[in-house]
């Protein structure tokens, strides 16, 4: 009976986990649905952007370079796939600034962190619901593309999950670096405006990276975001893991450097701001 009442009174540790997890989720997913206007033009805003890039496509003719095996593709498939897409990147860095920046104006950050809660929960689950809308965002600009002429038949949907998962879980720890930054500074940092730009010249967002002089295809490569793009465009084209082994293989090994870093400088931070007492300030 003692050992059952112990039992009990410890509760299942996976279980207050996820239910913690939820909590937070559901949270965030009210705030971001308590500014209507807000959310809704973001769903406006994503037709107004495939229509625009299908106009600006017709503007270019299909080319090899867009492809994955070397058939030619059209520019609207290569770059509407890469805008949907990246959608991810920049959720990853922003997320996790913006869940620290937000309990920090509201004087939330210090309740938070007092509770019995591990530090990588809270501020993992920071990012749920953000990827869960962006993953519904990615589905509604395919969707629309689709009627624009996107072909969306030869898709291998194993591989473009892989590479999903893969993305969020490469560029998560840089925005958990910026958290700390912003728990640092009371602040957010450049990262997004960062990362941003050099997604944009060096990801091969809007145009493909062989285009780019030699020196920076090789800064393009030390790129997660180059990795991401080129795995989903492939599996989106058809391409199964094994012949996007390598950018896996990539994501994989910055992952696993990456998110335990990204920790511990979290970690150190939060601990820091305790000891300054400054947990509470903004």
């Amino acid at each position: 009976m003692a050992a059952n009442g112990a039992l009990v009174e410890r509760g299942n540790p996976i279980g207050d986990a996820a239910s913690k997890a939820l909590a937070i989720f559901r949270r965030d997913s009210r705030l971001a649905r308590s500014y209507l206007l807000a959310f809704w033009l973001q769903w406006i805003g994503i037709g107004v952007e495939v229509a625009a890039f299908y106009y600006v496509s017709q503007l270019i003719g299909p080319s090899p370079l867009f492809g994955f095996s070397g058939r030619p593709v059209p520019y609207f498939d290569y770059v509407i796939i890469n805008i949907a897409f990246v959608r991810f990147q920049s959720t990853a860095i922003q997320c996790f600034q913006q869940a620290i920046r937000g309990d920090q104006v509201l004087g939330t950050l210090e309740a938070v962190l007092a509770t019995p809660t591990g530090l990588p929960l809270i501020v993992l689950s920071a990012g749920l619901w953000a990827f869960t809308l962006t993953a519904l965002q990615v589905a509604v600009t395919l969707l629309l593309a689709s009627f624009f002429g996107l072909d969306l038949r030869h898709v291998d949907l194993a591989s473009a999950a892989i590479f999903v998962v893969l993305t969020v879980a490469c560029m998560s720890p840089l925005g958990v670096m910026g958290a700390a930054a912003t728990m640092t500074f009371k602040q957010a940092g450049p990262t997004n405006f960062i990362m941003g730009g050099a997604a944009a010249l060096l990801g091969g967002v809007l145009f493909p990276i062989a285009k780019l002089p030699i020196a920076l295809q090789w800064l393009s490569w030390l790129l997660p975001i180059t990795h991401a793009l080129n795995g989903i465009r492939g599996a989106m084209q058809g391409a199964n893991l094994g012949q996007l082994a390598p950018d896996a293989i990539w994501l994989v090994a910055a992952t696993c450097v990456l998110l335990p870093l990204s920790l511990v400088v979290f970690g150190r931070a939060v601990k820091r701001a305790k000891i300054d007492g400054t947990l509470g300030q903004y």
